[in-house]
């Protein structure tokens, strides 16, 4: 989600648009293969393919298209170094003081956060950024290369889930940033819930169905109350859950 954040900064994006664009080199090529050869989360490119930023948004939301991440520092010009630098730079002004990036893809056992520090990303980059919201929202996508591929957040499209973002890897275990739909009379809004660390077989649904029902749980906190301005919404639930 930084990782996205960043880029969006640099080379801001509507739903609509294509974006700038880029053709895929060795160097690229070299990456993606790395990447295959090690078991990361990728989407398959070609050498000399022509690809554009809201394909690689597209790619790296939905389907966790790690090398899709590279493509992006590529089209911005940074180094690596200099894009995760800005990743650090921008966890700090945004309050994420137990976060650390280490890479640009969340791959690497030095990149830490927390639950918390996790919701306040979510929460910034689908209020910041509309084209987050739509493409999160995805079910599938098509990519060159790749044909349809499926988003890898679990309840997607389903039980009124909107996104946000999942991932996995052994140390960090099945992992889940979701935002879910909520109306109360005649008001909607997202609920955001956060659930790091679940392991076993299908680590990623794990973490899905438990972030689900800690979405659920919170309906119970969110009633309609009545004041002198008019109905509004208000947490009623316990203060210590709010994160401010």
């Amino acid at each position: 989600m930084m990782t996205v954040w960043v880029v969006l900064h640099e080379l801001p994006l509507t739903f609509q648009q294509r974006g700038p664009c880029l053709v895929v080199n060795a160097h690229d090529v070299a990456l993606y293969d790395y990447d295959v050869a090690t078991g990361q989360s990728n989407a398959r490119i070609a050498l000399g393919e022509r690809i554009c930023e809201g394909t690689l948004l597209r790619g790296l939301l939905v389907h966790s298209a790690g090398d899709y991440s590279q493509l992006l520092q590529s089209m911005i010009g940074w180094s690596p170094a200099t894009f995760v630098r800005m990743m650090n730079i921008d966890a700090r002004k945004m309050g994420l003081s137990r976060t650390h990036y280490v890479d640009l893809t969340g791959i690497l056992p030095g990149d830490q956060s927390t639950a918390g520090d996790q919701a306040t990303l979510a929460v910034t980059l689908m209020t910041n950024e509309p084209i987050v919201d739509q493409i999160v929202a995805l079910t599938h996508v098509a990519l060159p290369y790749n044909g349809v591929v499926v988003s890898y957040t679990p309840y997607i499209g389903v039980a009124n889930v909107v996104g946000v973002k999942s991932g996995f890897t052994n140390p960090a275990g099945g992992c889940d940033v979701m935002a879910v739909k909520v109306t109360i009379g005649a008001n909607t809004f997202l609920t955001y819930a956060v659930v790091l660390g679940q392991h076993g077989w299908n680590a990623l649904n794990v973490a899905g169905s438990a972030a689900l029902t800690v979405s659920r749980s919170l309906r119970s906190s969110i009633k309609q109350v009545r004041t002198p301005s008019g109905v509004q919404l208000e947490w009623v639930g316990p203060a210590a859950d709010v994160k401010g």
